[in-house]
């Protein structure tokens, strides 16, 4: 069967398609999928680059974040049966035609849902909900500021604050990005490269501040979002795409804020039973119309490193997925 196949670590945009041996029945607790989309995220591209914490033995297919159709089932499944579209995830293995996986990595999913537009779920908006959600206690009519905002992590996260209920002020660094967080619900926008970014963002709150701040960028742009918390506020760090912020610990002091990290994949692996309310919530969510996962662009499997590309180089907005099928 066709997949992605890594066999150095090396530039996620350098990926290529191979031949490997085919997906073998599924045993005991396994379920075989046909792949349908596949996310593309940073963790998969730091697993690539040989980035990551940890370091999957070469030669590797990679990939978490997936949805597709069930295609068989192993003995002891009895919660899903071939021809079901699941949402899945697995460590890496998902950029090929089809993959085996345990059973309880599966979630199932509404024939309303598009499988495109679950391939996500187990990343990017997963991250979003479980850190607003569980790590950030967001509440109605707060108001969250979101670093990074027209990326897939951060679409993701306005669209999920905006589902709770929270006022979203999105940080774009271009018109057409902080037009693309505009058509996904932000009410006010702001160009965090400019010199007055933080101005503008207290002039968007009545010069209140923020209660939230959604940073899964890093870098220089940390500190002077910390700056805007109000008493009480919470600073999620999600990423460092930009690079680990440096920032004065006697400012949660002064602040009196706090700083969190939102670790979904740690998360997962530490206790499992943080999946299940977190999956059940966007399948609800999605079947309602009250978020829209879909991607904004889908690629084969032959172009994956052009998706990677889109990524890393931080041309893209909103989610990007791969097909295997195609």
């Amino acid at each position: 069967m066709r997949a992605i196949l890594v066999t150095e670590f090396a530039d996620p945009s350098k990926v290529a398609v191979h031949e490997i041996d085919e997906a073998p029945a599924p045993g005991p607790g396994q379920v075989r999928l046909t792949v349908a989309g596949v996310g593309i995220g940073y963790f998969d591209g730091l697993l690539v680059r040989g980035d990551y914490q940890i370091r999957p033995e070469l030669p590797f297919v990679p990939g978490s974040s997936m949805a597709g159709i069930v295609e068989s089932v192993g003995e002891g499944v009895s919660n899903l049966s071939p021809g079901q579209p699941v949402a899945a995830f697995a460590l890496h293995g998902a950029l090929a035609e089809r993959v085996v996986l345990p059973a309880a990595s599966c979630v199932p999913l509404p024939s309303s849902v598009d499988p495109h537009a679950a391939a996500n779920f187990f990343v990017s908006w997963a991250t979003s909900l479980y850190g607003l959600r569980e790590i950030g206690g967001l509440q109605p009519d707060e108001v969250v500021l979101v670093l990074g905002a027209a990326g897939s992590t951060g679409t993701t996260a306005i669209e999920c604050a905006k589902a709770m209920g929270a006022r979203v002020i999105a940080a774009a660094s271009t018109e057409a990005k902080r037009a693309h967080c505009r058509a996904h619900g932000a009410d006010a926008v702001v160009d965090y490269t400019a010199d007055d970014w933080r101005e503008q963002v207290k002039a968007a709150t009545g010069g209140k501040g923020v209660d939230l701040v959604y940073d899964p960028v890093g870098g220089d742009a940390a500190e002077p979002a910390l700056r805007l918390l109000t008493p009480g506020g919470r600073y999620l760090v999600v990423g460092f795409v930009t690079g680990i912020a440096k920032i004065p610990l006697n400012l949660p002091l002064l602040k009196r804020c706090s700083i969190h990290g939102v670790n979904w994949g740690g998360s997962v692996m530490a206790d499992p039973s943080v999946v299940p309310p977190v999956l059940a919530t966007l399948v609800q969510w999605a079947a309602e119309g009250r978020i829209d996962p879909a991607p904004e662009k889908v690629y084969p499997l032959a172009e994956a490193g052009a998706a990677f590309a889109a990524l890393f180089e931080r041309v893209s907005t909103g989610a990007r997925v791969v097909d295997p099928r195609a």
